[in-house]
């Protein structure tokens, strides 16, 4: 009886892991390279939408920005609104996740979405993320596996960090409109079996925004890595991460050309300003039965926008976190066995002791609008057992178990206070048929949810569900033949409440039950053993099932596609990516809708020793697009009456269109050097 799908799997992507892009002897240079995609997870996966992408898929990548990581997860799409120390805004599945919300990200098992967040419920927040640290990405999509709860109805995506540099390395960038970047990293080797691995970026730019963006980034990341000790592998990490910035946001449409807005780069409030403060500790053991993980964070953030540009507001979010989870094989097959038994647990408190918003003019406080203290805790249980029914035939059942408790003191009189407990049950299901030896057949079922605010879970006039379910069903396969590796996936979601932007307060409230539906095609080739061929095309409709403006969910994505080229031959590297985020509703009815962008990106590389000399094209073709956009009342200052508001815009004869486009093209080059 062949082995498991867990055991298999994790067999599969530690093989990728293991192997270094460039390996020397002592008389030559061996080229290995190693595409993630490439894996063949016929007969291990467990729907047709997971996946792992490692190697050279991520190691010669373009990158605008860092959250262009996870857009290996097919179907994602990363923009921005707000300045690149902000979070990024999510496209995936017929959602726009705004910052986070029914979507996550996991690190070395530590959970990087925040809830109850002073800007979003949810809010992803990667710019931490140095790329030189990834090793790899796994994905998923929908609510199907156990071991996932809030915030991963649409998809997750689990980075894993890197065990050691093959050498120390030094790096400089140089580019357009102020761009720097300095990076390093190495490994000290502390024994047979320990080492300690390292690496900083320091990074600037100004964009290209009539008011310099003035960004101002540092991370630094450490992992000490012990991986044979009485228990297993052990590993501990210290991520620390500090931006400044000053942002330029979307801007009304109606302004641009005019004296006040020159251009679609203007700024029409200049004493914005953002700072986030970040550090996390984590620590892991693992082994070949159980594993565990324990995690602590301290975090500060604050930014001050004016998304109607009448009105500035400064929001605040300052928070403690300590978390933790373990899971344990009950029944382990071996080789021969036929059931798969595991059990997991895991927790986590949250203690914001500042959350909220507050009125100001350029900067200066002008009175308080809501102040919190947040405290947030959660518990949650599960277990999912994989049977082999035959040679060919795999079910999988899981259950898991949520809860969750809101406790919210207001800091002045303007706040929401109160108390509140919830738990949810979500049960799964999935069948998983070896139809032929390359072809595997899929289907998936499961029950899942996203938490809310704690201020509107515990508001007496108004409350929101504490925790939102949803319910997600797939169909699909995978193909694998030679070297062409091919998935599609037809799946569907309803769920209960909607998070929509809203522009008034530059914030996510909830809306309204939805249903959505889609189509998910991958592929990956490759043809030469240095060449791979990459391709995503996904469509989906996603509607409200009773909102009185109309069906369309605004923001919701109805077609994206990527198509990458990667290429390690010799002593060259080359990346060439084209991605297209199509079309879809600004508003409930569909009488407003934004137009599609189509972005390529191209990375060249070229190695001589120690030295690695290379070169970015960003926005190659320099598309004029929108990057984001948005349909709601704002006021321009110099252009309205002055004793008009956002509040006297009138969309019905009014262009109420908001949009930030698109960074022109730029290029980018550098060094590195290793030793």
């Amino acid at each position: 009886m062949p082995q498991l799908p867990l055991r298999k799997l994790t067999l599969a992507l530690a093989l990728i892991a293991s192997l270094p892009l460039r390996a020397q002897t002592n008389d030559l240079i061996e080229e290995i390279v190693v595409f993630g995609r490439s894996t063949n997870l016929t007969g291990v996966a467990q729907a047709a939408s997971e996946g792992s992408v490692g190697g050279a898929d991520l190691l010669i990548r373009p990158l605008l920005k860092t959250a262009e990581l996870l857009e290996s997860t097919p179907g994602l799409v990363a923009v921005q609104h707000s300045g690149s120390g902000k979070a990024n805004q999510y496209f995936l599945r017929g959602f726009n996740l705004d910052h986070g919300t029914d979507y996550t990200a996991i690190v070395d098992g530590m959970p990087w979405n925040l809830r109850s967040h002073g800007h979003g419920q949810g809010y992803l927040d990667v710019n931490g993320l140095i790329p030189e640290m990834v090793e790899r990405i796994d994905y998923r999509k929908g609510p199907y596996r156990a071991d996932l709860g809030d915030f991963s109805v649409a998809g997750a995506s689990f980075i894993h960090t890197i065990d050691h540099f093959e050498q120390n390395f030094l790096s400089s960038e140089i580019g357009q409109d102020g761009w720097r970047r300095v990076a390093g990293g190495g490994t000290e080797e502390l024994s047979q079996n320990s080492n300690l691995s390292f690496v900083g970026e320091y990074k600037q730019n100004d964009g290209p925004w009539q008011q310099p963006e003035n960004l101002r980034h540092l991370s630094l990341w450490g992992k000490y890595l012990n991986d044979e000790n009485a228990f297993g592998r052990y590993s501990a990490s210290l991520s620390a991460y500090h931006a400044t910035w000053d942002p330029t946001e979307q801007v009304p449409e109606r302004a641009i050309g005019s004296a006040v807005c020159a251009d679609a780069f203007c700024s029409l409030d200049p004493t914005a300003k953002g700072e986030t403060t970040r550090l996390i500790l984590t620590s892991q053991m693992i082994s070949h039965s159980w594993s565990a993980t324990l995690y602590g964070q301290y975090y500060d953030w604050t930014m001050a926008s004016n998304p109607t540009y009448d009105y500035q507001i400064n929001q605040f979010d300052k928070r403690w976190t300590l978390g933790g989870s373990a899971e344990r094989t009950l029944i382990d097959p071996g080789n021969e066995g036929n059931l798969e038994l595991v059990a997991g647990a895991e927790f986590r408190y949250d203690d914001g002791s500042r959350i909220g918003v507050e009125h100001t003019e350029g900067g200066v406080f002008v009175e308080p609008i809501s102040a919190n203290a947040i405290k947030e805790g959660s518990f949650g249980a599960y277990t999912e057992a994989t049977w082999q029914v035959t040679d060919t035939l795999r079910a999988i059942a899981g259950v898991r178990g949520d809860y969750y408790n809101f406790k919210v003191d207001a800091l002045n009189d303007l706040s929401v206070a109160g108390s509140k407990s919830a738990t949810r049950a979500s049960p799964k299901l999935a069948l998983a048929w070896n139809a032929f030896d390359d072809v595997e057949l899929y289907a998936n079922w499961g029950r899942g949810f996203h938490s809310n605010d704690a201020r509107g879970v515990v508001n007496s006039v108004d409350p929101v569900p504490a925790l939102s379910p949803a319910t997600g069903y797939e169909l699909g396969g995978r193909w694998a033949v030679g070297d062409l590796t091919f998935t599609g996936a037809y799946w569907w979601l309803d769920q209960d409440s909607e998070l929509i932007f809203v522009g008034d307060s530059n914030s996510v409230e909830p809306k309204g039950g939805s249903k959505r539906e889609g189509v998910e095609l991958t592929m990956f080739w490759q043809p030469l053993d240095w060449l791979g061929v990459d391709g995503v095309y996904t469509r989906s409709e996603a509607r409200y099932t009773d909102n009185p403006e109309g069906s369309y969910v605004e923001g919701a994505v109805e077609s994206s596609a990527q198509i990458g080229l990667s290429a390690t031959y010799d002593n060259w590297d080359l990346s060439l990516r084209a991605r297209y985020l199509g079309p879809y509703a600004l508003t409930a009815d569909n009488s407003q809708r934004a137009q599609p962008l189509t972005t390529v990106n191209l990375r060249g590389a070229w190695h001589w020793e120690h030295f690695t000399v290379y070169a970015e094209a960003l926005n190659l073709l320099d598309s004029d697009r929108k990057e984001i956009v948005y349909y709601y009342p704002a006021y321009v200052p110099g252009l309205d009456p002055a004793d008009q508001s956002s509040e006297d815009i009138d969309c019905s004869v009014t262009n109420c269109t908001i949009s930030r486009a698109a960074d022109p093209r730029s290029f980018r080059m550098g060094v590195s050097y290793r030793f």
